[in-house]
């Protein structure tokens, strides 16, 4: 096995407001400003020269940024390859925007069961997974 020598993902929380309650995380009742558009530029920026190849953007819930778009558009023009994860509540309001900007979706089903998975997740979010 070949090591690398430098970070290969980053796990680029962009904000921490979300639109669930689970029951296993806090994160939603954190304050959280929004980060800009700036400032993921120079973050990406730096990212790209310590070898970063991944970049997910996360949360809380990250499609609660109105310019989560042009994050990814930033990050695909830089070579990075993109990844978003997401509760999927807002995925299907936000699909066409997202097109052509993700590689991957990151999603959690905690279980086959609809009732024990929104529970869980503190919002009926099961058939939006």
């Amino acid at each position: 096995m070949r090591l690398v020598r430098h970070p290969v993902l980053c796990n680029y929380y962009v904000t921490y407001r979300c639109n669930a309650k689970c029951s296993f995380c806090d994160i939603w009742e954190k304050p959280s400003p929004y980060i800009t558009l700036a400032d993921v530029e120079q973050n990406l920026r730096d990212l790209k020269r310590l070898g970063v190849k991944v970049i997910d953007f996360t949360g809380g819930e990250p499609l609660l940024h109105r310019q989560l778009p042009e994050f990814l558009a930033l990050a695909r023009q830089l070579g990075f390859i993109t990844t978003v994860t997401t509760n999927g509540l807002l995925y299907p309001k936000n699909a066409e925007k997202l097109r052509g900007l993700v590689d991957m979706l990151h999603f959690s089903l905690d279980s086959a069961d609809r009732a024990t998975h929104d529970l869980g997740r503190g919002v009926a979010c099961y058939d939006f997974v």
